[in-house]
């Protein structure tokens, strides 16, 4: 990996989490630093900070373990497996419902990425697949996934007021996008009709967590000349799916 864009305090502080990892409430910062090859002072700095963020405990005898925010990350880590799991075993009957394929993403700066999909059996697919990525804007899903963002916010993503095209239909400017999602947050879904991909029409919905922040979103696809016959129906079972994944 190109190390020119490299944080050196990170990887210091990534050396440090890997020690505690394996033996907690052991190390003092003179032995850290010993260890490790980090002059006092700037350990002290980094440890300080570290247990301020509560990456870091140090307990009455000046030793240090791995602290509550990351027992959170790795919590997190895992939790997006389950949903994956989850979203397989409940998609899969939808699936064969309306013989059509269901996605799921995430919003990764101004794009989704897929995680999982169960595929219809049809011959004409949209390329979603695991690890594909696609500009936010055109899907359905990250209009969802944009539900609880402000105004600012979107323009924060999208500095451009002009919007790439991808096809025909994409939208074109944020201002349009930022009407969408404004819509969209009012029925709790939002669609792509032929925005992404030409001859294919979606519906989307937000998955939340307990908190009520969005986690994720799922998606129908389906081409256009099914749309009129199943959008509704779509819709419903969509948005029933959506409130089955949330707070797994």
């Amino acid at each position: 990996m190109d190390q020119k864009y490299s944080v050196p305090a990170l990887d210091r502080a990534d050396a440090v989490l890997n020690v505690l990892i394996d033996e907690p409430y052991r190390w003092k910062l003179s032995d850290l630093s010993k260890k490790l090859g980090i002059s006092k002072s700037t350990l002290y700095s980094l440890l300080v900070t570290m247990e301020r963020l509560q990456w870091v405990n140090r307990d009455r005898n000046e030793t240090y373990a791995i602290g509550s925010t990351l027992g959170r990350y790795g919590s997190a880590f895992f939790r997006q497996y389950d949903l994956i799991g989850e979203f397989r075993r409940l998609a899969e009957p939808l699936m064969r419902k309306l013989q059509e394929s269901i996605q799921l993403a995430v919003l990764e700066g101004d794009e989704v990425l897929y995680l999982a999909k169960v595929e219809a059996p049809s011959p004409v697919q949209m390329v979603s697949g695991p690890g594909v990525r696609f500009p936010a804007h055109a899907t359905g899903l990250g209009k969802s996934l944009m539900l609880d963002m402000d105004e600012h916010q979107i323009c924060a993503l999208f500095p451009q007021e002009t919007l790439p095209k991808i096809t025909a239909h994409t939208i074109e400017s944020r201002q349009a996008l930022i009407q969408e999602v404004t819509n969209g947050r009012q029925a709790g879904y939002t669609l792509d009709l032929q925005e992404g991909v030409m001859g294919f029409c979606c519906v989307a919905a937000p998955i939340r967590k307990a908190s009520g922040e969005i986690a994720a979103a799922i998606s129908c696809s389906m081409p256009i000349h099914r749309w009129e016959e199943k959008k509704e129906l779509a819709i419903q079972e969509i948005l029933q799916l959506a409130q089955q994944l949330s707070n797994v």
